[in-house]
């Protein structure tokens, strides 16, 4: 083979393989709508009579600088005729990018779960968010705000007051699909009265396929002054199917 010829052959072979080496390290961008549904079901009959629902969705639509983010959630569990637990959470959040690590935020969330004392809260808040790290292994996401409170307990008594919020959400990827997930917060009232509420929601996800994955969470909410009968803590352990569209 002489000089030119193996000068052609390594040329035709760099153009080959350049153009996918560039493609593998340039990461996919995501996509512009997605949404996530969790679904877990127990059910159990003869001598314990149970049924017991979990579900959550999220629906995320970008268009950058812009990413508008909607939730919902609800936990039902009945023993026999008896009701046990019924809440329902509902939420919608837009976020302004300034970079890629630096954004702002504005979210309301609705709440209603009457075996907590809560026959329905509305909130509505204002914050900065900063990625830490920013993937595609490590996310790191912390987050500080203010906003308003208005709660009203089962027996009529009306909570209203401003608060601080800080918060973390941290992501470890094992592989595309396969995650750890970690999402902490804590709500602190900035006036007179003591509240503070503190929840953690962390969760293990395995894909089955591409688009469906097995999903084990575990919730705890913690409400260092609830109204008077009922307890402080509330944790809340799942297991289902998520289904990605």
């Amino acid at each position: 083979m002489t000089l030119r010829s193996f000068r052609c052959l390594a040329g035709a072979a760099a153009a080959l393989v350049l153009p996918r080496l560039s493609a593998a390290q340039t990461a996919a961008p995501p996509p512009r709508t997605r949404t996530t549904v969790d679904v877990g079901f127990v059910s159990a009959s003869g001598n314990t009579r149970i049924r017991t629902l979990t579900t959550a969705e999220q629906f995320v639509f970008r268009a950058a600088p812009w990413t508008l983010t909607q939730t919902f959630a609800i936990v039902y569990s009945r023993s026999d005729t008896v009701e046990t637990a019924n809440s329902i959470r509902a939420g919608v959040r837009a976020d302004y990018a300034f970079s890629p690590r630096l954004r702002v935020y504005a979210l309301g969330v609705y709440e209603r779960n009457r075996f907590a004392g809560v026959a329905r809260r509305f909130e509505e808040q204002v914050g900065a968010s900063w990625g830490a790290f920013v993937g595609p292994v490590h996310v790191l996401e912390l987050e500080a705000g203010a906003g308003r409170n208005q709660q009203t307990s089962p027996a009529a008594l009306v909570t209203d007051y401003w608060l601080g919020r800080a918060a973390a959400h941290y992501r470890f990827t094992f592989r595309p699909g396969a995650y750890l997930d970690e999402k902490l917060e804590v709500l602190q009232s900035l006036q007179s009265g003591p509240e503070r509420r503190v929840s953690s929601d962390a969760a293990v996800v395995a894909p089955l396929s591409a688009r469906i994955a097995l999903r084990f969470g575990y919730t705890i909410h913690v409400v260092n002054q609830p109204p008077p009968g009922f307890r402080k803590t509330d944790q809340v352990v799942s297991s289902g199917i998520q289904i990605v569209f």
